[in-house]
Parts: C-alpha cells; structure tokens; sequence
C-alpha cells in the first residue's frame, strides 16, 4: 500500500510539473486565441483535452503494465520458497479506476488552475513574453571569505539554483522521494534477508542443538562432554514450548532454563549492545519479538504455562535482541518452584571450538547412545538464505521503479529548465562560451541539486523503511530495523547515475540551440 501511493505522489508531481510548464509555453498562443475572439471555454478544452488524454493513455497503459508484470515478478519470487502453482492474474477495475480518477485530477487540474490563471491577463499582456525572473542575492554572498573563494561558475550555479525556487522545490521533493524509495528498497533487503546472519553472527553462537531421548544428570551429561571431545563445549539445558502471556495476548514460544551463571560463547544477550544480565530467581529474560507481543517492558509480569496448563509468574528482569523464535529464559529453581516440579534437562547448545565442521561434530553426535535429534543451526542458516534469495527479484523491481522514475523527474525538469531559458542560454554562448562550459553552466546545478534531493531523501528512507518494516508482522520471525551505509551510499551513487545519463541525454539539445533565432524570438 505504501510503495504505489509514495510512487504516485512523485508521479503526480511531475505530471503537474510538465502541465503547468506547457501552459507557460503556450503563453503567446493563448494570447493570440482571446485576442481572436476564441471563448475561454474553448481555450480552456484545448489544453484540458490533451492533458486528461494523456493522462488517460498513461493511466490505461499503467494498468495493464502494472496488473501483468509487477505480479508475476513478484509470484515468481516467492514461488522460488514455496512452489506456488501458476498464478492468475485478476485486474481491479476498482482500483484502475482509482487510479484514473487520480491521474486526471492531478493533470486536468494542474493544467485548470494555470489556463484559467492566464486567462486572466490580458491579450496585450499574453503577447509579450513573460519577464525573466529577477535575480537576487543569496544568503551565501553575505559569507564573503567563503563566497570569495568560489569560481565564477560555482557562483552562477549557486545564484540560479536559488532563482528558481520553483524548481528548487521540485527537484528536492521528486529525486528526494526517488531516493527515499531506492533507500528503503535497499533497505528491506538488508533488514530481511541479513537477519539470519545477525541471528548467528551476534546472538545464536552455539552450532549444534542436541535433544536427548532420556534426562541428563550430571553423570550423564559428564559422559556426553567426554564423548563429544575437546572441539565441542557444552551447555545442558531445559526447552520446552510453554504459552506465554501478558494483557490478554498468548504466544507459543520456547522456555529455556538452564543452572549456568553465563551464557558466554553459547547465547549472547544483548540490547542496543549492552549486555543482559541472566535472571534472579523468580525473574525471567525474555527476547524483543516477545516483549512488542505482548506489550510488556522490564518489571511487568507475564504468566508461562507447561502443557499442563500450569501457570508460573515471573518478572521480567531483561529483553534481549532476537530474531528468530521467541525465547523465555528462566532459572530451573523458579520454574520448580512455581509448577512444583523440576524441569528435565534433555537439551544441550554445543559450540564447536578451532577448525572443526559444524556439520561433521554434528554427525558424530547424533551416533551417540541416549541422542534422540541433532540439528546443526549452519543448515538452517542455508535453508533461511536461499529463501531470502528470491527477495532480491522483489528488491530489484521496487529499485529499478524508483531508479526510473528518478529519470524522469530529471529529465523532465532539466529539458523544463533548458526551455526555460534558450535566450539566456543563447546569450551566454554569444559571449563565448565554449560548449564544455555552456554544459556546465546549466548541468552544474543538476549535480547540486541531486546532491541537496538525496541528502533530504536519506532521512526519509530511513523513516520510510523503519515504517514499511513495523507492518511486517510474521510470529516466528522479527526483522530488525537496520539501513547498511553501503545500501545508503548506493542510493545516492544511483541517484547521481541517473543524472549524469539525463545529462548526457540533453547536451546535444544545448549544442543544436540556434543563438540568433533564440534571440529573436521576443521579435
């Protein structure tokens, strides 16, 4: 729902843009038509006829483009997890007609409000073109030690950045929001499809889980230490899935309850990189996903129940990172104390030390006498990030979108600015501007301004991104709301790409402007 309406806004933008620039351009001719004798219901179709047809064509274009294509990337993407069945495609008439309606509202209306504003004025008026835009000086030039030491042509640039504010104004909204869009595509990506790695990497630091077919005491367990050998460090635990809840919200979630003082080389439990402490007696850690859950925080209570539905009250005395499964971690003399037996260790976290394979430790447990299960978390750790993999399809849809419409917003408004001022242009490659600086002189500022667009669009992907990310709810799994500086870096270097190719686009546009009859064209 997000990601069309953000594209819509910027497409909106730029279609009223163009259309309130065209009128401007037919300044003379709707002169020429009142002074005729043209009605101004007349002159008023003529321009509302092509902006509503063009907006119309688009629209039905976009619709059927968009009901196609868009689905059966994504279908694609996900049938590579799931093995979905060929999809069928279904078009909303509903939601094309939405979209018509708002298409036409921002092109006819645009094109309304500057035709009627015309019309307004006088023939005479409309006769004579409109008077450039005064210059003025900037807040810079009263810098003086800093405005001294700019070149002449980093002064013009400057001065008619800030002379066209109208442009300014666009230009920072569209590429901003192009670049928020890039940033929080990018950003998705590095929050889904990375947080099996921040599972293992940061938290999860044991490799192989081990389930045991009957209790360990502390002989038993002594047995499996030395049978494991020195690659492998043990920790014996209780898990079991308990029913967690708090305010009327249950979840099914596992409770781990070991005698350890530390948890160190196993778990790591962390928030915001300061460590948590392991709960007292009658307290209980439990993980972030958990505590947004049930809407509880650091002192509130939550009651844990066994199968047997029998309840235990523990405070919380910590939260802890976690993206993978919801954790309650507890000490064994609290959940004795609480359900009036002790829970049995049949669980062991074994952290393979030196250059040992995870996967072939895993293999020598599970021929142990007493295992019942062995699963060694580098498997899962695959399996997470081959599904992921097909995130990317998605991910390479939402930015080759935005990348796209960052073109156009380009193009559209430096082809505007070019037309804008062919006699000034004209003017400065009379005085003798070589074609390299006339280039300069007006892509410059493109450069500036993409560079001011993708500073302001930075924050508001951030605040984008962390926004589409709290709608993503899956139960098992909690993404984390992280932007990597490289996913940051390439939304702008894709930014810049964009403007250097519309650049390149127009400088041949600039070299075929003909000085004299762009001078004449008052006459």
């Amino acid at each position: 729902t997000v990601f069309p309406l953000f594209f819509f806004m910027v497409a909106a933008l730029v279609c009223m843009t163009t259309m309130t620039r065209m009128v401007d351009e037919q300044r003379t001719q709707i002169g020429v038509l009142k002074a005729m004798g043209y009605t101004r219901g007349a002159i008023m179709g003529k321009f509302v006829f092509y902006s509503g047809s063009a907006a119309t064509i688009g629209s039905i274009i976009g619709f059927f483009f968009g009901s196609t294509v868009f689905p059966k990337v994504i279908w694609m993407a996900y049938s590579l997890m799931y093995g979905f069945a060929e999809i069928e495609l279904v078009f909303d008439w509903g939601m094309g007609a939405l979209a018509l309606g708002a298409a036409l509202l921002c092109s006819v209306g645009a094109t309304w409000f500057s035709v009627r504003r015309e019309l307004n004025v006088t023939p005479a008026e409309l006769l004579r073109p409109a008077a450039p835009k005064a210059g003025k000086r900037i807040l810079l030039e009263r810098i003086r030690p800093l405005w001294r030491r700019l070149s002449f042509m980093h002064k013009l640039t400057v001065r008619n950045i800030f002379r066209y504010k109208k442009r300014l104004v666009m230009m920072i909204i569209g590429i901003g929001g192009c670049t928020a869009l890039l940033v929080t595509g990018l950003g998705i990506r590095d929050s889904i499809s990375d947080v099996v790695n921040y599972q293992f990497d940061e938290i999860t630091l044991y490799d192989v889980s081990v389930t045991f077919i009957d209790a360990q005491d502390e002989a038993a367990q002594e047995a499996f230490r030395a049978a494991a050998g020195e690659d492998a460090q043990s920790l014996f635990v209780h898990e079991s899935t308990v029913d967690a809840s708090a305010g009327g919200t249950t979840k099914s979630v596992y409770l781990v309850a070991t005698q350890a003082e530390s948890l160190d080389g196993f778990i790591d439990m962390h928030m915001d990189e300061e460590p948590v402490a392991m709960p007292g007696e009658g307290e209980a850690v439990i993980s972030q996903g958990l505590a947004e859950t049930l809407g509880v925080q650091v002192g509130d209570t939550i009651t844990v129940r066994d199968s047997d539905m029998n309840p235990a009250q523990l405070t919380i005395s910590g939260v802890f990172e976690n993206y993978i499964y919801n954790y309650v971690f507890a000490r064994p003399e609290t959940m004795e104390a609480e359900w009036g037996y002790a829970p049995e260790v049949k669980s062991a976290y074994v952290a393979v030390t030196g250059d040992a394979d995870p996967r072939a430790v895993a293999a020598e447990l599970s021929a142990l006498d007493g295992v019942g299960n062995v699963s060694a978390n580098i498997d899962m750790r695959d399996r997470v990030n081959s599904m992921m993999e097909s995130l990317d399809y998605i991910v390479m849809l939402v930015v080759f979108s935005a990348g796209t419409l960052a073109f156009i917003v380009l193009y559209n408004l430096t082809n505007i600015n070019i037309t804008e001022r062919t006699r000034e242009i004209a003017t400065v490659k009379v005085l003798g501007f070589f074609p390299r600086e006339t280039a300069s002189y007006v892509f410059s500022e493109n450069f500036l301004l993409c560079f001011i667009s993708a500073l302001a669009g930075l924050p508001l992907g951030k605040a984008l991104h962390a926004f589409v990310m709290s709608q993503i709810r899956i139960d098992m799994i909690r993404f984390d709301v992280r932007v990597s500086l490289l996913s940051y870096g390439l939304a702008v270097v894709l930014t810049f790409a964009f403007a250097i190719l519309v650049n390149f686009a127009l400088r041949f546009k600039l070299e075929k402007i003909n000085m004299a009859e762009s001078l004449k064209t008052v006459e």
